[in-house]
């Protein structure tokens, strides 16, 4: 066997190899960010109600308990649905965004986008299952959204 032909086999082994490793990965799943959401507002003794409203692949989650109204959304970790989730909750007194159990008055575009590339890059290793996203929660003034345990959230994710 000449080199070209061992380099030729050394490709081929490679691009087989790529290519198992991506059939093997199981699919992120899409709903996953819902039910955690759903379920973390169910365990603070919110009503929860998953809206048909959806634009650009986000459906808007509205909860209530007693006085309090909240209405949560996926934010994308760029931060391009911004505009359009703040739009889909037109007529909340306040709106804040939770990433990672933290709390932020706006979304941190520079730590979601890197956290997501580097959880994407990790998750395809086989590392972790679920990519952490930012949700936008938007509250009526009666509630003090931002004082549930929102860590909890984060570590079910």
């Amino acid at each position: 066997m000449n080199s070209s032909s061992i380099f030729r086999c050394c490709i081929a082994a490679a691009a087989l190899l790529a290519i198992g490793w991506k059939a093997a990965m199981p699919f992120e799943n899409p709903n996953y960010l819902k039910k955690a959401i759903v379920s973390f507002l169910e365990r603070q003794d919110f009503d929860v109600v998953v809206t048909e409203q959806v634009a650009a692949d986000t459906p808007i989650i509205r909860a209530t308990r007693a006085s309090c109204q909240l209405q949560v959304a996926q934010l994308t970790p760029d931060g391009s649905n911004r505009n359009l989730v703040r739009h889909l909750t037109i007529g909340m007194d306040r709106s804040f965004v939770v990433f990672r159990g933290g709390v932020y008055t706006q979304q941190p575009i520079g730590r979601t986008v890197l956290h997501y590339l580097l959880s994407r890059f990790l998750r395809e290793l086989g590392l972790i299952r679920q990519i952490s996203y930012a949700i936008n929660v938007a509250e009526n003034s009666s509630c003090n959204a931002e004082e549930l345990p929102w860590t909890e959230f984060e570590d079910r994710t």
